[in-house]
C-alpha cells in the first residue's frame, strides 16, 4: 500500500541522472514504484535535487569518542601503532551503557549527515566489569541502532592474537579476545536478537590477528552466504610482518587460501600490487576505503584509478569517526588521488566524467553489497532512503545534477541537505541523546 509519493525534479536513480522522477513509497518504507519522465500529481510532495544516501560499509562506533584527542606529537615517527595505544585505553575504559550512548549519539550523526546503513565492525566482546559477559557490548549497539533508525549489519569480530606468528594478545586487548568456540557461539546468540532491517556477518580482524584454522573453522560452522569483513594491507608494517612469515604479501595470501567472493569486504587494502587489484575486482569483493580515517592515521594512498580501470567494487566507511561526513570522505578519496598522480580528476571515465556522480554511485552500490541490506540506492524495493540538496543555495543556482552534487563535494561542504528514511524526513538530534553522550565524555575523561 503507498504511503507517500515523491516528485523529483532531478535524481540520480540506478546511478543515471534523470529528470522528473516520481516515487512512492510503501509502507514498509521502501521504494514502491519509480517513473521516469513523469507528470507531478496533486499529492506529491516535489524536490529539487535529490541522491541516494550512503551506506557506512566500516564503523569502529566506539572510536567517536576519541576523535581529534591524538593530533599532538608523540614521538619522532608518529603512526597507526602510536594512535593505537591511546585507542586502546579507550576501548578498555567503556562499559556497554556507555556504548550504548556514544552509539546513539554517533549513529543519529550518520543519519543526519546521509548514512541510512552501517556495518559495524564490533570487538569490544567481554564487558568491563565482567570478562565472562559477551553478549551485553553487542546488546547494546543492536538497541541503539534499533532507537535511532538506522540499518545495522552487526559484524562482532574474531580476535584471538597479536601477531601472525601466534603471539598472544597483550592486557590490553584482552576485552576484544574470544576463542573460535566462544565467537561461534556468540554469533549464533546474536542472531536472534536482532531487530527488523538488521543483519548479521562474520568477521575477523585481520590475517595477522586470526589464524588460518580458526578463520576456516568459523566459515566452516557459520557461512550461510553473509557478509564476511576483514582488515587487510592496511599499514606497510602489516605487510612487512606476513610477507615474513608466509612469504606473500596479504591479499595474495587471503586469496592462496580462501574462496574470496562478493560476500568479502576487504576494509582498507590501502596498498595493492597489480596481480592483488585483479584479484580482488575479478572476485567481485567489496574493497572498504575510509578515506578520512586513512589520510588521518598516515595510512597511505588506495590505488584508485588501477582498480576503477579493472572494474573493482569499492565502498565508503567512517571508520574512526573523525569526521563523519559522506561527502568530505569522496573529496578526500578523489584529493588523495590528485596529490599522488599530480594530475586532476582522477576518478573519471568517457561515460561518467563526472567525479561525484561516479564515486557516490559505486560507492552506494558497493556499500550495499557490503552490508546486504536493501539501500542500494533510488530503485524499487530499496528502503525509500535520500539526500534532497537545497538547491537555494547560491553554490547550486542553474547547475545540472552531475555539477549540484559535484560542488557539495568539492566547492562547499556547507550547503545545507536534507536526509530521508523510509520516506520521511530525519529529524535533529534528541536532546537527551546529546546530553547522555556528554555525561559519557565527563567520565571517560577525567
Amino acid at each position: 500500500m503507498v504511503k507517500h509519493s515523491y516528485f523529483f525534479n532531478r535524481a540520480l536513480v540506478a546511478e543515471q541522472w534523470h529528470k522528473n522522477v516520481r516515487a512512492t513509497v510503501d509502507d514498509n518504507g521502501l521504494f514502491a514504484e519509480i517513473r521516469i519522465d513523469a507528470t507531478p500529481q496533486s499529492s506529491d510532495t516535489q524536490l529539487d535535487c535529490v541522491i541516494p544516501t550512503l551506506p557506512n560499509c566500516h564503523s569502529h562506533v566506539f572510536q567517536r569518542c576519541m576523535a581529534g584527542l591524538t593530533e599532538y606529537k608523540t614521538s619522532d615517527n608518529d603512526s597507526f601503532w602510536s594512535w593505537r595505544d591511546l585507542m586502546y585505553q579507550y576501548a578498555n575504559q567503556i562499559d556497554a551503557k556507555q556504548l550504548y550512548h556514544i552509539a546513539k549519539y554517533t549513529y543519529s550523526e550518520m543519519l543526519e549527515a546521509g548514512y541510512t546503513s552501517v556495518c559495524e565492525f564490533h570487538y569490544i566482546h567481554r564487558e568491563l566489569n565482567d570478562s565472562s559477559n559477551t553478549e551485553n557490548m553487542s546488546l547494546a549497539l543492536i538497541k541503539a541502532a534499533h532507537e535511532e533508525g538506522i540499518a545495522l549489519t552487526l559484524l562482532p569480530v574474531l580476535y584471538t592474537q597479536a601477531h601472525i606468528d601466534g603471539t598472544k594478545l597483550s592486557d590490553l586487548q584482552q576485552r576484544f579476545h574470544l576463542t573460535t568456540d566462544e565467537y561461534i557461539a556468540l554469533y549464533k546468540k546474536l542472531e536472534k536478537q536482532l531487530f527488523a532491517q538488521q543483519n548479521m556477518g562474520i568477521c575477523f580482524h585481520s590475517l595477522r590477528a586470526v589464524s588460518l584454522e580458526q578463520m576456516q573453522r568459523v566459515l566452516k560452522s557459520l557461512d550461510k552466504g553473509q557478509p564476511i569483513h576483514i582488515h587487510i594491507a592496511e599499514q606497510q608494517a602489516e605487510i612487512e610482518q606476513i610477507q615474513h612469515h608466509t612469504q606473500l604479501r596479504p591479499v595474495e595470501y587471503l586469496y592462496q587460501n580462501f574462496e574470496v567472493n562478493n560476500n568479502w569486504c576487504l576494509v582498507h587494502a590501502t596498498h595493492l600490487n597489480q596481480k592483488e587489484i585483479k584479484l580482488i575486482a575479478d572476485s567481485k569483493a567489496v574493497v572498504g576505503i575510509c578515506p578520512l580515517t586513512e589520510a588521518n592515521l598516515g595510512d597511505g594512498v588506495f590505488a584508485l584509478p588501477e582498480f576503477l580501470q579493472q572494474k573493482g567494487r569499492l565502498g565508503i566507511g567512517s571508520d574512526s569517526h573523525i569526521l563523519i561526513n559522506p561527502f568530505q570522505e569522496i573529496q578526500m578519496l578523489e584529493y588523495s588521488q590528485r596529490l599522488h598522480k599530480q594530475q586532476r580528476v582522477i576518478a573519471s571515465t568517457a561515460n561518467n566524467p563526472h567525479v561525484g556522480t561516479l564515486l557516490w554511485t559505486k560507492a552506494v552500490r558497493g556499500g550495499a553489497q557490503a552490508c546486504q541490506l536493501p539501500v542500494n540506492g533510488i530503485q524499487i524495493g530499496q528502503q525509500a532512503n535520500w539526500i534532497s540538496l537545497d538547491t537555494s543555495h547560491p553554490s547550486l543556482v542553474n547547475l545540472s545534477g552531475e555539477k549540484c552534487l559535484d560542488s557539495i563535494i568539492f566547492a562547499d561542504n556547507q550547503i545545507p541537505y536534507q536526509s530521508y528514511l523510509k520516506g520521511e524526513k530525519i529529524t535533529p538530534m534528541h536532546q537527551s541523546i546529546k546530553e547522555n553522550y556528554k555525561k559519557t565524555l565527563k567520565s571517560l575523561r577525567n
